[in-house]
Parts: C-alpha cells; sequence; structure tokens
C-alpha cells in the first residue's frame, strides 16, 4: 500500500500529511456489511424465500406427475405386449389416471407459471444503481476511508469479475479522494471546501482511471464497472491525455483552495488563462 501511496502521491502532486514521518490519515478495510449494502448483499431476488418456496412447490407437482405416470406407463407397456383381461377395468383406468393427470397439470402449469413470474421480477434492476457507500465512506471533516469488502465481493459474484481486481481498482479510487479532500499541495495549503461529493468523485475519477490505464485493462475494467453500478460519471478519453491533466491539476489545485468558487468556474478561469498564454507565446513568436 505505502508504494501505492507514494505513486498515487506523484500522481496527483499531492502528499498526504504526516507526523514523525507516519502518514497520519486513516484509511481501513472492514468486513461489515452497512445498511445500504443490504440490497446488494440480498443479491438478485427481492423475495428469496418467495422464490424457494415457489422452486419447492414446482418441485413437488413434478414429482405428482412423475408418481402418476410412471406406473401408468409400466401397465401400458404390459398392455401392449399381452391384452388386458378385462377391457373395462383396463378403460376405467385409463380415464382415471387422465382426469387425474389433468388435474395435477393444472396445479404444475399454475406454479411453475408463478416461479415464472418472481423470477421475471428479479435482476440487477432490483439493485441498481448501488449506493456508493455500499462499498466504502469518506468522511472529510476528519479525512478517513472506509472500504467495505463483502459488498465489494457480491459485486464481484454478480457481475462476474475477478474481487481482488475489484478491489485494488477501488482502493485507488479511494486513496485518490482520500488524498484529494487530505492533502497538502506544494505551498502545503489544505483543502478547504465542504463536501461536494459529486465533484468530488468527479476529480477522483479523472485521476484513478489515467493511473489505472499504466497498470491493466482489467483494472480499468472492472473500475468502469464498479463506477457505472453507483453512477459515477465516466470521464472522456480526452481528459486522460497529458495536456488534459495539467489543466485538470490547476483547477483542481485552485479549486480546493476557493470554497466560493465552483469547479466549473475554476475550469473556465483554467481554460481561459491557457488560451491567453497561448496567443501571447504566439505573438512573441
Amino acid at each position: 500500500m505505502s508504494s501505492m501511496r507514494l505513486d498515487i502521491e506523484k500522481a496527483m502532486g499531492l502528499k498526504f500529511p504526516e507526523r514523525n514521518g507516519e502518514v497520519i490519515v486513516r484509511f481501513e478495510e472492514s468486513m461489515e456489511i452497512p445498511q445500504s449494502a443490504e440490497a446488494l448483499m440480498r443479491g438478485l431476488y427481492r423475495d428469496p424465500d418467495r422464490v424457494r418456496q415457489g422452486f419447492k412447490l414446482l418441485h413437488q407437482e413434478t414429482g405428482s406427475i412423475i408418481e402418476l405416470l410412471m406406473p401408468r406407463r409400466s401397465r401400458l407397456r404390459e398392455w401392449a405386449d399381452s391384452l388386458p383381461e378385462r377391457p373395462r377395468e383396463a378403460e376405467s383406468f385409463l380415464k382415471e389416471t387422465a382426469d387425474q393427470f389433468l388435474l395435477r397439470e393444472q396445479r404444475l402449469i399454475q406454479a411453475e407459471r408463478e416461479l415464472v413470474g418472481q423470477l421475471q421480477e428479479s435482476g440487477l434492476d432490483d439493485i441498481y444503481p448501488i449506493p456508493l457507500a455500499a462499498f466504502g465512506i469518506c468522511t472529510y471533516r476528519d479525512p478517513c476511508v472506509k472500504l467495505f469488502l463483502k459488498p465489494l465481493g457480491r459485486f464481484a459474484e454478480l457481475y462476474e469479475l475477478n474481487p481482488d481486481t475489484l478491489r485494488q481498482a477501488v482502493r485507488v479510487h479511494f486513496l485518490f479522494l482520500l488524498l484529494l479532500v487530505a492533502g497538502l499541495d506544494l505551498d502545503g495549503q489544505v483543502y478547504s471546501r465542504g463536501g461536494e461529493d459529486k465533484v468530488i468523485h468527479w476529480i477522483t475519477s479523472i485521476y484513478t482511471l489515467r493511473y489505472l490505464k499504466s497498470q491493466s485493462t482489467e483494472l480499468i475494467h472492472c473500475y468502469q464497472e464498479w463506477l457505472n453500478a453507483w453512477g459515477g460519471k465516466m470521464p472522456s478519453q480526452s481528459m486522460l491525455n497529458d495536456r488534459e491533466c495539467e489543466k485538470t491539476r490547476a483547477a483542481m489545485i485552485f479549486w480546493r483552495r476557493q470554497a466560493s468558487i465552483s469547479w466549473e468556474e475554476c475550469w473556465r478561469i483554467v481554460c481561459q488563462l491557457e488560451r491567453s498564454n497561448s496567443a501571447g507565446s504566439m505573438m512573441f513568436n
């Protein structure tokens, strides 16, 4: 984690605060399941007990038909080899078993129809979007992060992702986030804004994707799936190139210090300064 922390500090151009050479922010990984993760942990079924009961009933009704058909099949094979001694008894047997079959078939069809309806109501739509707090939380006043490993594992299972790779991608995101709100810039200035979650995670996602691009495509895939799951905004490819990254860093430093100016305004000012500098260079040449 320490080497990753140093890479992340270098990438963002900020530094975690230290005391006696030790980083003083907290980054915790927990096995607890927060309340916001209950739907995710439940999985794809709204009422799993009801669905389980539906399968049990369908199994019973299927068995009931099999119990009826097996002796009927044996008797028919017997009569095919040797005709029944009493035709009336054979006729009565066929009518009786046919009536029973129709009755049991109706129960089977009803049980299957109800179960299919329950299965159609189940799926990822029931848990999507997933609250970000189901995976991890970050406090800004006393900067610390807590990741919830069990919900991350459940998400990896549902989306068929490598759980270790997913956890790694999410760690990177929250480390960048923690650095953004707790780090010191080159002048020793600290974060001076409130909890502006959308902007904070937007900036964090830019740095996270840029960092993961140098790692592996699997990490990027896991991160994108996770980002989409809680409604995070994907940065455009243009935001990840070197030139835009420098502008992002300048706007980010400006934004962290100026509590009264929005991110959009900070970005506009940085872009305006870039155009002015570019025009000045052209005139000088």
